[in-house]
């Protein structure tokens, strides 16, 4: 598979995720832990999250595999209540107030979040696995949180946790590790470092953060043109 029509397509399935999720992250209240500052190690976090009504960032994330082979993705976040939009360098996903929506700058086109369905009306076999069979078989996990110490990330105080994320299944026992670090002032992470048993590493981290947010990042160009989803995915999908 060529890279460019690689990269599309892991867009698209990124896409595909972002519909299918919850029906809208502005009906799910954010999570929230009480901090337990009497123990270094804990199986639950010892860390409150909450993400800032109104805020916006840059987030670069860095995926490694095995091999060492790397690929580096930047997604503008903007937040502002209910509203909310994500951006890269070839997709926007745009939550309002009444619904989602895809763009794609480039093509100047935009889908509302529809489903797409085949023929027979049943989801796109191409579409993530949601089946409640593969649900219903979840591995067993258990997860040990520690506190590392104080340190300073792009120029703010946070905390350094690390967490290890154990997984029993039928092939026996694996392990990953993730350190993060919480700005408690911003009320979220700010940076992760995930490694797998395998070798592979995911590094996240925000940047840019501001507080103040432009309205007009939350409103579909007028000159964009409106597309069924079908026809969405099938442009994600050229070379």
């Amino acid at each position: 598979m060529k890279a460019k029509t690689r990269g599309r397509w892991l867009v698209l399935c990124v896409v595909l995720a972002w519909f299918f999720s919850s029906c809208s992250s502005k009906s799910v209240p954010n999570a929230t832990t009480q901090p337990n500052d009497n123990q270094s190690i804990s199986s639950t976090p010892p860390f409150r999250t909450r993400e800032p009504e109104k805020y916006q960032a840059v987030r670069t994330t860095t995926s490694i595999d095995s091999s060492g082979h790397s690929t580096t993705t930047k997604t503008l976040i903007a937040r502002n209540g209910v509203l909310r939009r994500e951006e890269t360098d070839q997709v926007v996903l745009l939550e309002t107030e009444k619904d989602r929506f895809i763009l794609l700058p480039q093509a100047r086109i935009y889908s509302d979040s529809q489903v797409s369905t085949t023929a027979t009306g049943s989801p796109d076999p191409q579409e993530p696995d949601v089946s409640a069979e593969r649900l219903l078989h979840q591995e067993s996990i258990a997860t040990k949180y520690e506190r590392v110490g104080e340190e300073v990330i792009s120029g703010r105080n946070t905390i350094k946790y690390r967490a290890t994320v154990n997984i029993s299944g039928v092939g026996g026992v694996s392990s990953s590790e993730t350190l993060i670090w919480i700005d408690e002032k911003l009320g979220m992470p700010v940076k992760s470092e995930a490694k797998g048993n395998d070798g592979s590493q995911t590094l996240t981290e925000l940047s840019n953060i501001l507080l103040e947010v432009d309205d007009g990042l939350f409103k579909i160009p007028s000159d964009y043109k409106k597309i069924a989803i079908d026809e969405l995915q099938r442009q994600l999908r050229k070379d």
